[in-house]
């Protein structure tokens, strides 16, 4: 899968067609947004898990996860853009820093009697705060 690069903080117009994440630069450098484009999925939470790419070594665990949810449910077919209203930073790395990274969307039920599942996973080139 090949690596990408984030998206400039102004939008830019990009059609999604399948379930789908895009991650944006924000503010400044090792701060990000995201939104996560699904379809069918139930009440709960998405949030992000963020890995160095060459290392394989989770990327500010716990302030990513708390930081990335996002809450969702759409009973639909139909693809539904769901945004992160604020933002997270990846401390690994420096300004100017770039690296390659797997970021993956995870979905926590809001039923806690079932397990998270990792719903799909993108390449970006990111840099640390």
């Amino acid at each position: 899968m090949p690596l990408k690069m984030t998206v400039n903080e102004e939008k830019q117009l990009v059609e999604v067609i399948k379930p789908n994440i895009l991650l944006y630069d924000y503010l400044q450098p090792g701060s990000y947004k995201y939104e996560v484009f699904l379809n069918k999925i139930g009440k709960g939470k998405v949030y992000l898990k963020v890995y160095d790419f060459n290392t394989n070594r989770i990327l500010s665990e716990k302030e990513i996860k708390k930081e990335s949810q996002i809450e969702v449910f759409n009973s639909t077919d139909e693809l539904k853009e769901f945004n992160l209203k604020g933002s997270f930073n990846v401390e690994e790395g420096d300004w100017g820093d770039y690296y390659g990274s797997r970021i993956e969307v995870w979905f926590q039920p809001e039923d806690k009697n079932q397990p998270e599942k990792k719903l799909m996973m993108k390449n970006y080139v990111i840099q640390g705060w």
